[in-house]
């Protein structure tokens, strides 16, 4: 990754803070971006006290006008974009039918619209250096989950979206690659959308099917490295996987079954 150009959204914490740490260390030149200007700046200073190459753009994904300012940043700090790895969102966690519609709408544009928004805008840089275009999907992508309707929705478009690119961009040498991230240990203090639109923590999971969030830059970073199509991250998430493509009933029986349990707790409490 030694000279190559990186631009990471959703990249203040979380994974995307670690993808820009290990891409630093290999090399790369980062730009990193984020909504919050203050949890922003800490990671760009922290970035930087290491020796680090690294730019900041705060600002919004979905915003055209933001996501313009943020590639020329890049390319006036840097000269050139090799690699955009689309990562910012935002998730929820509550049924579809207590959603508010605008909820529904800022989940579904962060983790779609906030995708093919930096991709179109840095595709003519991208496509110059023959570069690679990543997408931060999850297992919600491959199949529905329960809890994250509009979530599972916008992660499934990038299916689409990257399928439909590779085959327009085939001719000119871009890389578009898809990573399905598991299982993941989150920061402690992440937070999702309920439904009316207010922030919850996360619900915490299983300690022992979880992988660090530096497990899962470093496959990005392999992603990019050797031009992978798609990557499904981790055992748990492989067999995961599978059982959602070829026992989708199957899967789908067995979240009900949890549904129903998690139903009726609610309606004894």
């Amino acid at each position: 990754m030694k000279n190559k150009v990186v631009v990471i959204t959703g990249s203040s914490s979380g994974i995307g803070k670690e993808t820009a740490i290990e891409f630093c260390k290999q090399g790369a030149s980062v730009l990193i971006n984020g909504r919050n200007p203050e949890r922003l700046n800490s990671t760009y200073e922290e970035l930087k006290t290491k020796g680090y190459q690294v730019e900041k753009f705060a600002g919004d994904i979905t915003d055209i006008t933001d996501c313009r300012a943020m590639i020329n940043r890049a390319i006036q700090k840097f000269g050139k974009i090799d690699v955009l790895i689309n990562n910012g969102s935002v998730s929820m966690e509550d049924y579809f039918e207590d959603l508010q519609p605008e909820v529904f709408k800022e989940v579904m544009m962060s983790n779609s619209y906030g995708a093919a928004l930096p991709s179109l805008i840095a595709l003519p840089y991208i496509r110059e250096s023959k570069g690679s275009i990543v997408f931060i999907s999850s297992l919600a992508g491959i199949l529905g989950v329960p809890y994250a309707s509009a979530y599972s929705a916008g992660k499934m478009a990038l299916t689409g979206l990257a399928q439909s690119l590779r085959i327009e961009l085939s001719c000119y040498g871009v890389h578009i690659g898809v990573c399905y991230v598991s299982f993941t240990r989150n920061d402690c203090n992440k937070m999702v959308l309920n439904s009316d639109g207010s922030m919850k923590r996360v619900a915490p999971r299983p300690g022992f099917i979880q992988q660090s969030q530096r497990k899962v830059a470093r496959s990005i970073i392999n992603i990019v490295k050797f031009r992978k199509r798609r990557k499904v991250l981790s055992l748990a998430g492989n067999c995961t996987a599978f059982m959602m493509r070829r026992f989708p009933f199957i899967t789908e029986k067995m979240m009900t079954a949890s549904i129903r349990r998690k139903r009726k707790r609610e309606l004894m409490a």
